[in-house]
């Protein structure tokens, strides 16, 4: 073998070596590796509402609408939209969009997959104002569906993963099995999942919009927050979700990183089983809301990260009042002064539940300490995810701390759920409030088409919220993402789950 040929031999073997030993970070930007907290749970958008399988069918597809970076809702694979009535939507969709597995974007896809939206469990409260009876094609490339009463949030709930639109041909052949090999028209294509490991996505070349810098597009599971940052700042990955309050000053202080923060549609709560003595009175839940000093207990759990509630909706959502209202200040005397007219003079015994998320049990622990003082006794109640999600639904907690996070931009999907005693229990309502003040003002606003209305009503809703304590609003969560100050383009959706298409990374030595 001549000098030239053996060279080149080498060095193409070398290159071999290089790539098959990947399995981090691409230090030439043609690799975008991110460490998620969980793995997915299914990539099926009506399967599941979870925020991890949303942030992978976030990049494999797309729906009707989107929400754009400055929080408004816009068409997305839909040209332009029309509400010729106040009961009619018609969607013209845009033309020559490919499905990753070839097929061209049809009305019949769009028809098929929000049928499918109005009947799954996980997502049907967010579509079951559309009567599916009256979903249809019109031709090839326009869709039309009629309400069964007017519910001007619509538009906003397809924006939601559950309103992604699937090709009805690969759902319809993939069975049982599709949710592990999904189709989209997004930009990124599904290639691979190692469960509780890794999903492998990559550029789709026949995408309809621009296409991605990276060629593959790598989701780690890293559940430990600790490993987590160890990657992220040994290069291992290039964007690391959910940072922790206590690592945040490692990543600012850290010149190779940078921190990414913003609220999101979410507020943490210390809710009451009002169907429950003492709870079921309005002055037993006042006291309580004076009794602790939620500035103190977000001062020493989230060590600076987002803020103490004032009202039941977060800032980000709107028509909130957030901004108008001053978190309610601790005032021992008063909350004592309310027990006492309530006939707890000498206090009283109860539970407070939640699971194991170290925010919130680190919060219960002091809600323990300082209900103390007014006589309260508090036992704390730390449960894994399942039990405690059966033991909200099922109505057996007493006191218990929860966050709620907004499907889409829209109020309702927040109000709606937390406050209307139709959804008790399983719709979200997990104080199980029965108030028909509440019910008259949520009932109004979902089915007004009026801005200005719409905005009184919720203002009345938030304010009435406050008016019976059904809640104390505790925290209003913020994001916080770490990345390698070589990638660009990242934007935290206050949905907690994120486009990664316009993403990019510059090449490192």
């Amino acid at each position: 073998m001549k000098r030239k040929q053996l060279i080149c031999l080498l060095l193409a073997i070398t290159m071999l070596a290089l790539t098959a030993c990947g399995g981090g970070a691409s230090a030439d930007g043609e690799t975008l590796t991110v460490a998620a907290s969980g793995d997915a749970i299914s990539l099926d958008p009506v399967a599941t509402n979870d925020n991890q399988s949303s942030n992978i069918m976030m990049q494999i597809y797309e729906g009707l609408m989107a929400l754009d970076k400055d929080g408004n809702v816009v068409p997305s694979l839909a040209e332009s939209y029309e509400q010729p009535d106040d009961m009619t939507y018609v969607f013209k969709l845009k033309q020559g969009v490919k499905f990753h597995n070839g097929e061209e974007l049809k009305a019949s896809d769009v028809v098929f997959s929000l049928k499918r939206a109005t009947e799954a469990p996980n997502v049907k409260h967010l579509f079951n104002t559309i009567d599916p009876a009256t979903i249809k094609a019109v031709d090839d490339y326009t869709v039309e569906f009629k309400m069964l009463y007017p519910f001007a949030g619509i538009v906003s709930a397809l924006c939601h993963p559950g309103a992604f639109i699937t090709n009805e041909k690969a759902v319809n052949d993939g069975g049982d099995s599709y949710a592990m090999n999904p189709v989209g028209t997004g930009a990124v294509k599904f290639v691979s999942w190692s469960k509780a490991n890794q999903i492998e996505l990559e550029r789709f070349e026949d995408y309809h919009g621009e296409k991605t810098a990276y060629q593959k597009l790598t989701y780690r599971v890293i559940p430990e927050p600790t490993n987590r940052l160890i990657e992220l700042e040994s290069g291992g990955v290039d964007i690391a979700l959910d940072i922790q309050p206590n690592d945040v000053t490692k990543v600012e202080d850290n010149a190779e990183l940078n921190l990414l923060r913003s609220f999101n549609y979410g507020t943490t709560y210390l809710g009451f089983n009002t169907t429950k003595a003492p709870f079921d009175n309005p002055k037993v839940r006042e006291a309580i809301s004076y009794a602790i000093d939620m500035d103190a207990i977000v001062k020493a759990v989230f060590l600076g990260v987002g803020r103490v509630g004032s009202s039941p909706m977060p800032p980000t959502l709107q028509y909130s009042i957030a901004d108008e209202m001053q978190p309610k200040a601790r005032d021992i005397e008063k909350a004592k002064a309310l027990l006492a007219e309530a006939g707890f003079a000498d206090g009283f015994a109860t539970t407070l539940s939640t699971n194991e998320n170290k925010q919130r049990s680190d919060m219960a622990t002091i809600l323990k300490e300082q209900l103390s003082e007014v006589g309260i006794d508090l036992t704390v109640n730390v449960l894994e995810w399942s039990a405690y999600n059966d033991l909200l639904k099922n109505a057996q907690q007493d006191m218990f701390i929860i966050a709620w996070i907004a499907d889409s931009p829209d109020p309702d999907t927040f109000m709606y759920p937390c406050f209307h005693s139709s959804a008790s229990g399983e719709g979200g309502n997990y104080a199980f409030l029965n108030d028909p003040e509440m019910d008259q003002l949520l009932d109004k606003a979902r089915e007004s088409q009026d801005d200005a209305e719409r905005a009184d009503l919720y203002t009345q809703a938030q304010q009435r919220a406050v008016d019976i304590s059904a809640w104390v609003p505790q925290h209003y969560n913020e994001l916080l993402v770490g990345t390698r100050n070589n990638v660009e383009g990242l934007w935290l959706s206050p949905f907690g789950w994120y486009d990664l298409a316009g993403v990019s990374k510059t090449a490192t030595e």
